[in-house]
Formats: structure tokens, sequence, C-alpha cells
């Protein structure tokens, strides 16, 4: 009789590819498997698997901010006599805090040590391999999710790992360390053979209309990129989106990059911008590109007719709403596909974490962490943002590898303010918001967050963002925002033309423009800067959006919406979009004679 492993993950829109390759390993093995996809921490289903499967194994794959639910279900699972196996991003970095709920915990690279495990030669405890980021990739096991969850297998964009690895020092993100743990970076890439094997048996087998490449850097190697790109386009013929760095795009080699990724198929590119602002970038975030990098890069790539998508990062230490406002303004001027923005998780054991924690920005220990990127910030925030703690370091001549915030510590000497110190040397002072004000700033942050896809793609964003922002808390509604972008727009476009694309946004709709809906004709101006963005403003009526009781909650949902809406339509093109209407709508007589 078989021996089973039952796998458990936090369920996400996307299917969880790293499981798909781990369930590749136990069917290698000759184990029976399960996979579990868990909904809003609700582990009554894992509970019953246990019960009614009776695994020999049970597997727990944990990221940070979902780890306290997934250790409470570990210690159940175990409970009820089962040994567990956590591995993941939280294994990897809080291994000995994660073995206080597990019987094994795998570190980095996994599959190997998953194999032994399984073969029963892996003794209880810790253990990490440093041959785990090198090790070859199994064939993936896509049955048994897409089985279990259909929803994953009828999509029509499906996940393909290319690489691993990443070179970069960006504080927000374990990369740095991972290296670390290795002896340094070294870049893990496939063999083109078994990529175009694994994309072939999805496309014979499942809906596929296109595949996102997940590697954090994808095409890093230009000579592989050149075998890849021929034989994808010659076996495969899909096309796939990919994440890359701008820094790859420079110069004649960039070009070269992204001529081959036209080439291959590529249809569209994500990259991170995070900061408008060059202090935080250089300083806080440790991404050093000048605007001018940004804009040419950014024009590069969809110069040769791919979409693009920018990501952000609100609410980092040393931000305010002047910084925020300079990173909405920078994508008004970049025009991207899509401009998509999260708010900081600042993590413990990245250099993030301990720049907050050197300031007093973040003291918390990752536990009251969300494991949402759209949740309000977490961190004390400074006044005047980069202001103060920017003239201490440009009056010091630092150079972009000292990383001077690493080696600062604030040392609290008054009730919001505090001295930076400098290897002992007291070398300035930052103040701290107030509570009261700390707490406006993040709901401040949490209004632009949720508007930030949409405004960037309206005329002088910055300046409506400010206006948006601005608003009151007590007059803060869906009809309020909807007035001041009516009133920014006016003189802009010109009443004509306002008046044209809400007929037009009533004719898509098939209606009059007195009778739109009401959450419709509230604010119309949303809708009609969205490619079919009649269809976004139907299935918001539909789904009951504008019904919310609060503004916020109404935000929360049109958000999220509005996110899939751009995947689906602009970023991915699974299905060709009408333009949006400010774009389609010709300019009347009158305003061509005036």
């Amino acid at each position: 009789m078989k021996q089973k492993v039952l796998i458990v993950v936090r369920y996400y829109s996307i299917e969880p590819l790293g499981i798909l390759y781990l369930t590749g390993v136990a069917r290698d093995a000759g184990w029976d498997r399960k996979v579990i996809c868990i909904e809003e921490s609700d582990f009554a289903p894992l509970y019953e698997t246990v019960r009614e499967w009776k695994p020999d194994i049970v597997g727990f794959q944990i990221w940070t901010g979902y780890h306290l639910p997934a250790f409470a279900a570990c210690d159940v699972v175990r409970s009820m006599g089962v040994p567990v196996v956590i591995g993941g991003p939280h294994a990897t970095y809080f291994d000995s805090e994660c073995l206080e709920h597990a019987d094994w915990v795998t570190k980095g690279g996994s599959f190997g040590l998953f194999a032994q495990l399984l073969e029963g030669a892996l003794p209880r405890g810790v253990h990490f391999s440093i041959d785990g980021r090198v090790e070859g990739f199994p064939f993936p096991d896509r049955d048994v999710v897409y089985d279990a969850y259909p929803q994953f297998g009828a999509s029509p964009i499906k996940s393909i790992m290319a690489s691993v690895g990443c070179p970069f020092f960006c504080t927000y993100c374990y990369a740095p360390a991972f290296n670390d743990m290795h002896g340094g970076f070294k870049l893990t890439v496939r063999p083109v053979d078994g990529i175009v094997a694994e994309a072939r048996d999805i496309l014979e087998r499942w809906p596929l209309s296109m595949v996102y490449f997940q590697d954090d850097i994808f095409g890093y190697d230009t000579k592989w990129l050149e075998h890849f790109a021929t034989a994808w386009k010659r076996d495969v013929g899909v096309p796939f989106h990919c994440q890359i760095r701008l820094e790859l795009t420079r110069g004649d080699k960039g070009a070269r990059r992204l001529d081959l990724f036209r080439e291959a198929g590529c249809s569209g590119i994500t990259l991170a911008i995070e900061s408008g602002d060059a202090f935080l970038r250089d300083h806080v975030l440790f991404r050093h590109m000048p605007d001018e990098l940004i804009l040419d890069g950014c024009a590069r790539i969809m110069d040769r007719g791919m979409t693009l998508r920018t990501e952000q990062i609100l609410a980092v230490p040393f931000s305010d709403v002047t910084t925020e406002l300079a990173t909405l303004d920078l994508n008004s001027r970049i025009n991207p596909t899509m401009a998509w923005t999260s708010i900081l998780a600042p993590y413990q054991g990245t250099d993030m974490g301990t720049i907050a924690g050197n300031f007093g920005i973040y003291t918390g220990v990752n536990d009251d962490l969300a494991d949402s990127f759209f949740d309000r910030s977490v961190l004390r925030h400074i006044d005047g943002g980069p202001r103060d703690i920017g003239a201490i370091v440009d009056g010091r001549n630092f150079g972009q590898k000292d990383r001077p915030l690493l080696k600062m510590q604030a040392v609290q000497n008054g009730e919001l303010t505090a001295k930076v110190l400098l290897d002992d040397e007291d070398v300035g002072e930052v103040t701290f918001l107030s509570e009261q004000g700390n707490e406006s700033y993040r709901a401040t942050v949490v209004r632009l967050q949720r508007l930030f896809m949409w405004l960037s793609k309206v005329p002088e964003a910055a300046n409506l963002g400010e206006k948006l922002l601005q608003i009151p808390d007590g007059e803060w509604t869906w009809k309020r925002m909807g007035e001041t972008t009516e009133f920014h727009l006016a003189p802009i476009v010109g009443l004509d033309r306002l008046t044209a694309w809400k007929r037009q946004l009533a004719d898509e709709l098939e209606c009059s423009p007195e009778s739109l809906p009401p959450g419709i004709a509230e604010n119309p101006w949303f809708f009609v800067f969205l490619p079919s963005g009649a269809e976004l403003a139907m299935k918001a009526t539909v789904e009951g959006v504008f019904e919310h009781p609060t503004t916020t909650d109404m935000l929360d949902e049109l958000g999220t919406l509005t996110r899939r809406h751009l995947f689906h339509y602009d970023l991915y093109r699974i299905e060709e979009p009408r333009d949006a209407i400010a774009l389609s709508v010709p300019p009347s007589a009158a305003e061509l004679r005036a």
C-alpha cells in the first residue's frame, strides 16, 4: 500500500507553483498525494481530510504573515498523530520558530530534502542543503492540484519557473539573505528543453493562452535566452509574461535582451520601480535607479509593443504624502499598462526590517503582519518624510554602496523626537508623527493604494491625487470623489469632452446618461479611463460594490475588482478589450475649432 503525503498551502487566485513541483517529487517517490489550499484561515477541510484520508505526513508551505494560523494548524495535525514538515519562505529564515510546530523543517531549495524525507532518509530536525538551489526541477504534477481545484486547470494562464536567483540587494526582500546562506549569488537556470517539455504538456492537456514565468529575473543569462527564444517560438508558440529589473534594459545588451523577448513571444513585462523619490530608492530601498533609467527602460519595453506593469511600495520608512504623490507622478509620466501598488510589510530579518528597527519605526517581530500586501501600514512614520534624514545623509557625502541607514540608530530624546547616532556620534534629529498624524497618514496611504491604478491613467494624476487625499474624512464618499475628479478634469479636457465621455459610457451600458445606475452616475470618470470600462462598471453594479455601508469597504472591493479587470483586459489581454472611453471618443468639431 502506498504511503500518503498531504500538502497544505494558502489559497491564492493563481496556482501554487511551488506545490506543483513538490507533488512531482512525491509522485516520483511513489507516494499518493493530495493538496489542500486553505481559504480565509479555515483549516476545517484539512482536519477532515487528515481524519478520513489518514496521511503518513502532512507538509505545510508557510509564508510570513500567514505563519501564526498555520502554526496552530500544524499543532492540531500533530495532536492527531500525524508528523508535520514545514517548508517555504518562513521556514527558510525562521527555522527555529518553525521547529516548535513541526517534526522536520526544510530551508531553502528543498526538492532534494523532500525526496530524502519521503525515502525515510531524513532525521527529524532542521535541514538545509547548500546544493538546494542548483538541483534540477522535477516535472510538475499538475493533475493532483487541477483535479482538486479545477479553476486552476481551467485558467488560461499557467505558471512556470525557468530560473531561481537574484543578485540585487533590495531591502524589503530576503534574496540577499538567501544568497548569504549559499555563499553568494548564483543563478540557477533550468535547461530550455525541460521548460519546453513542461509547456508542451500543459498545452496538450489544459487551456493555455499565456505562460507567466515567475522568475525573479527572467532572461538574466543572454546566451540561455537566445536558445530559449528560438525553442519557445518554434516548439510552444504561446505568449508569455515575465519579470525583470530595469537595469537589464540598459544599453545595447539590454536592447538585445528585449528584442529576444519580443521575438520569442513575450507579450508583457512586470518590473519594480517602488518609489518616485530618489532618496527613498537609493537609501531606504537600495534600488539605485535614476529617473532617466526608469523612463528610458519602460519606454524601450512599450516601444516594442509589450505591455508593462510597474510595481511600487507605499508607506516605506521616511515616506510621506509628498513621496507617495511623486511615485504617482512618475507612473503618470511612464504611462504603463498597469501601475500596481502594495503597502510595506517590514519583515524582520531583511535590511528593511533592520532600518525600521534602528529608527524605532517598527519594533514588531512579524507576528502583527498580515498575509496581504494591501493592509494598513504598521509603521510609526516620520514627520517630514525624508527631509531631515535626507539632510543628514547628504551632508556626510555617503556613496550608494555605503548604506548609511543600516549603520545609524535613533534614540528617542523627547515625546516625538529622537537623536540620530552614527558610530555613537550625534549627527541630527528626526521627529515622529503624532499618534493622530500617524493614523491619518496610514489612512491616506490606504486611500491612495486603492485608487492608484486608476489615478495613474488620469491627466495630471498627482494633482488630482492630492485633491482627493485632502477630502476630509467626513466627506470621503464615492460621490465626492466623482465631483472632485470632474472639477479637476473640466479645465484640462473641457466640459464638452466630459459630456461626450459620459454619453459614450451610457451607450455602452445601453442606457441614457440620465439613467446611469447610481454608483456609476456618482463617479463615471473612474470607468472612462480604463479599457472595457463599461464592463467593469456593470460588474461592480451587479456584484453590489456600491452598496457597501462604508466608502472604505467599497473601495477595497472595487480596488480588487479593478486589479483583476486590468489583468484580464489590459496586462495579459486574455480578451481583446475596448479602448478606454477617454482615448476612443474623438474631440468634437467645436473642440477641434478651439
